[in-house]
């Protein structure tokens, strides 16, 4: 009976022992350990955004694809991206079911991406050989795909509809662009294609006679063309008029002079917007992007552009379409009127006119794509059983309702 009592205790006690050096380890030691691990979480949360940054300033130096404007705005993100999900919600009913393929040949394709759908691309590396994204708007699925390896003949076509991204603003743009659209003819006479749009960036003094050959309406296959610049044969029938945009940035400017360049734009009030070869120019949409209010020189330019209406006979009738909040003026000597005038306006008002700028820059961009859309379906999908009315609906009233 002693035996077993002491027995007993001594288990007891050697237990208790075990269990004190057990509790010591866990306080002297289990605080270092948990304080490293989080160390070394935090330094890993850290790291990627460093080395995203810095293969992205490495990488987007010797890339003329490179798109410096994504991800710009970025305090106005969070409101930019629930305005559309709210307007994408209204417009959406049921899954998808009109699917596009978007290929992008042009610079300009990585501003209908990127900025009109906010489309994502991967891989993030500008200068992949290969980049696609996805985006769903209304009922229609739109893949992008762009890069030097999107080359005629040598990627699947597994679609039925294409929107096809062209320069053709000089000759040997224009020679590359004819052999696409000479593929793209290969694809619908074999009934690979079923049917083409095209995205053009037309020449700035709006001769753009080669393309004539290839529309339907000349006995060609594309449907519908969407054209940059003021052209007189935009009718919104089967030829819309389309936005230059912002620029991608040049393979001899720096992070350096970029970054001069945006803090430019976020100081200024105004931009003045000159006329070049063409009275529309990349930077009314660059300083749209930071709400600096665009000077626009309102006058047309040398060549074939607007057409013989007097009332229509003006440059930028997209964006007087929508309402731009610009400062027209038709002379330069104007300039120093409205310098003074911008004197009597207090900081609060030019705060909320820079909002104002970017909440309708952001709308215009919107609706666009909504546009875009309803075109797209409208022309494509008519043929089936229902859906030509229900779309030339949705095309009449129901984006304007949304934006409202």
């Amino acid at each position: 009976m002693r035996l077993t009592r002491k027995r007993l205790c001594s288990f007891l006690i050697a237990l208790y022992c075990l269990f004190s050096l057990y509790a010591a380890y866990h306080v002297f030691f289990g605080r270092r350990r948990r304080a490293s691990a989080a160390s070394l979480q935090s330094l890993r949360k850290g790291a990627a955004p460093v080395r995203e940054r810095r293969g992205r300033e490495q990488s987007t130096l010797g890339s003329e694809e490179w798109n410096p404007w994504e991800g710009d705005e970025k305090n106005e993100q969070q409101h930019r991206f629930k305005t559309s999900f709210q307007i994408l919600n209204k417009s959406t009913k049921g899954k998808a079911d009109f699917r596009v393929q978007i290929w992008g040949k042009a610079a300009i394709g990585l501003y209908l991406w990127e900025h009109i759908f906010e489309g994502l691309l991967e891989p993030t590396d500008v200068t992949a050989q290969w980049r696609e994204g996805n985006s769903i708007v209304g009922r229609t699925h739109y893949s992008f795909i762009t890069g030097p390896a999107v080359v005629p003949g040598y990627f699947s076509v597994d679609v039925n509809n294409v929107v096809l991204v062209l320069n053709g603003r000089e000759k040997g743009k224009v020679f590359y662009a004819t052999q696409w659209l000479l593929y793209a003819q290969n694809l619908v006479q074999t009934q690979k294609l079923q049917h083409l749009a095209v995205v053009l960036l037309g020449n700035e003094h709006c001769n753009n006679e080669w393309i004539n050959q290839f529309l339907k309406r000349n006995g060609g296959f594309v449907e519908l063309l969407f054209i940059i610049y003021d052209s007189p044969w935009i009718n919104d029938m089967d030829i819309f008029q389309w936005p230059l945009g912002v620029a991608t940035w040049q393979p001899q400017e720096t992070n350096e002079s970029l970054k001069n360049y945006q803090e430019a734009l976020l100081q200024s009030d105004l931009t003045l917007c000159p006329v070049g070869v063409n009275t529309e120019c990349y930077r009314i949409y660059e300083a749209c992007s930071y709400g600096s209010i665009p000077v626009v020189e309102d006058i047309m330019t040398a060549g074939s552009c607007g057409n013989t209406s007097v009332s229509h006979n003006a440059p930028l009738q997209l964006l007087k379409s929508m309402d731009a909040p610009f400062i027209f003026i038709k002379n330069w000597k104007e300039l120093p009127a409205v310098l003074e005038k911008e004197k009597t306006i207090i900081l609060q008002e030019k705060i909320q006119r820079r909002k104002m700028l970017l909440h309708w820059y952001q709308r215009f961009k919107t609706e666009l794509k909504m546009r875009f859309t309803n075109i797209l379906e409208s022309s494509f999908l008519m043929n089936n059983k229902g859906e030509q009315h229900r779309v030339v609906e949705r095309l009449g009233s129901g984006v304007r309702q949304n934006l409202s």
